[in-house]
C-alpha cells in the first residue's frame, strides 16, 4: 500500500530568518515514516541546504514556484500541504483551495480570512486571533501546539535551573541570520552593574562577524567574558546551562520556556511584536519591545532591570515554564494525519 506524503514548503534566508523552516523541522521529526512520506521543498541559499542537513532533513533547496507546488499536490497520493510563511501563504493557499487540496498553514500574525483546512498558531497570544482566521475550517492556536524539535525535546521539560550567583552565565541569540544586527548591538550595550558570562550563539546565516567583534571588545572592556559560538551542533545545550537569556521574540522564546531559561526578550521583525508584547504583559518574559524603536538608553535600561533582578527572572520562569509541555508538534502531527 502507497504512503500518503504530507509535502512541507517554507523558505529561509539572511532577511526572514529560519524560523519557518525550524518549526516545520519539529512537525516533519513526527510524522511516523511507517504513516507518511514527507516531501520537503524549502527555498533558500547553501546556508539553509548546510542547516536542513544538519538536521537530516531530506530537503531538496531550491527556488519553488506555485507551478512546482501544485503539480505537486496534484500526485495522487499527497494527502495535504504545509505551509509556512506569510508571502508564501498568499501566493499557494487559495490555488490549492481551488484544488482542493487540504493545506495547513503554519502563522504568527493573524488578520488574514485566506482558504486553508488547518491554521496553527504556536503563539501564546494565539487564542485572541482566532476571529482573524475566518477561511480556516479548523484552528490549533496557542502553546499547546509549540513546535519544538527534538533536539530541545531530548532535554527534559524544566531542565534549565538558573542561579542566582555572583556572575551569571547569559546566553544571547537573536535567530539563524539576526536580519536587524541586534546580536552585536546587544552584547555593546550590556551593563558593568554585575560580571557576566556571556555566551553568544550565532546561526548559520549570521554576517556581521566585524561588529559583533567590536561589541565583545566592548563587552569584554565591561568586565564581561565572551564566548561566540557559531552554528553550534547543539544550542540546546546552551540553553539548559545559561542562567538567563537575551534573545529574540520569535521561537527561541518556546524553546526557552520549555527548558525553563528566564528571558529578557526583544522583537526584531514585525511578526514577533505581537508575541512579545502578549508575554511581557502576563509576566512570561522581560521586556516585550521592538527593539528598532528603542535608543541605546532604552535597551540598556531594559538589560539592568533584567539582569539585576533575580527575583522577577525565577517568577517569569516559572510562569513560561508552566505554558510548555512539549507535546505540540505531537498533536500537530495527530491533526494533520487525522
Amino acid at each position: 500500500m502507497t504512503r500518503p506524503v504530507i509535502v512541507f514548503r517554507a523558505d529561509a534566508s539572511h532577511s526572514i530568518g529560519l524560523g519557518h523552516v525550524a518549526r516545520m523541522c519539529a512537525l516533519i521529526e513526527e510524522i511516523d515514516p511507517a504513516t507518511a512520506e514527507p516531501m520537503v521543498m524549502f527555498g533558500g541559499d547553501d546556508a539553509v541546504a548546510a542547516w536542513a542537513r544538519s538536521q537530516r532533513l531530506a530537503a531538496e533547496v531550491k527556488p519553488w514556484t506555485t507551478a512546482d507546488v501544485l503539480a505537486t499536490a496534484a500526485l495522487g497520493n499527497v494527502a495535504a500541504v504545509v505551509v509556512d510563511g506569510p508571502a508564501l501563504a498568499a501566493e499557494l493557499l487559495p490555488p490549492l483551495a481551488a484544488a482542493r487540496v487540504k493545506t495547513v498553514w503554519i502563522d504568527d500574525v493573524g488578520g488574514c480570512a485566506l482558504p486553508v483546512d488547518t491554521v496553527v498558531n504556536h503563539n501564546f497570544h494565539a487564542a485572541s486571533l482566532a476571529a482573524s482566521y475566518a477561511g480556516a475550517r479548523r484552528m490549533l492556536l496557542g502553546r499547546d501546539y509549540l513546535l519544538l524539535r527534538r533536539a530541545i525535546r531530548r532535554y527534559s521539560r524544566g531542565s534549565c535551573r538558573p542561579r542566582d550567583a555572583t556572575r551569571l552565565r547569559v546566553m544571547i541569540s537573536f535567530g539563524g541570520s539576526d536580519p536587524a544586527g541586534a546580536t552585536a548591538r546587544v552584547v555593546g550595550l550590556i551593563p558593568s552593574n554585575r560580571p557576566l558570562d556571556l555566551v553568544v550563539l550565532t546561526g548559520p546565516g549570521y554576517r556581521d562577524q566585524s561588529a559583533l567583534h567590536a561589541a565583545a571588545k566592548i563587552a569584554a572592556a565591561a568586565g564581561h567574558t565572551v564566548e561566540v559560538r557559531h552554528s553550534p551542533d547543539d544550542p540546546s545545550q546552551l540553553f539548559v546551562t545559561a542562567d538567563a537569556a537575551i534573545c529574540s521574540a520569535g521561537g527561541t522564546l518556546g524553546e526557552l520556556a520549555y527548558v525553563g531559561c528566564p528571558a529578557l526578550g526583544f522583537a526584531i521583525v514585525a511578526d514577533q511584536v505581537g508575541a512579545a508584547r502578549s508575554q511581557a504583559r502576563s509576566g512570561l518574559i522581560s521586556g516585550g519591545r521592538h527593539l528598532a524603536e528603542l535608543d541605546d538608553d532604552a535597551v540598556r535600561a531594559d538589560l539592568v532591570g533584567f539582569l539585576l533582578d533575580d527575583r522577577r527572572r525565577h517568577e517569569t520562569r516559572e510562569r513560561a515554564l508552566a505554558t510548555a509541555d512539549g507535546l505540540g508538534a505531537r498533536r500537530v502531527a495527530a491533526a494533520l494525519l487525522g
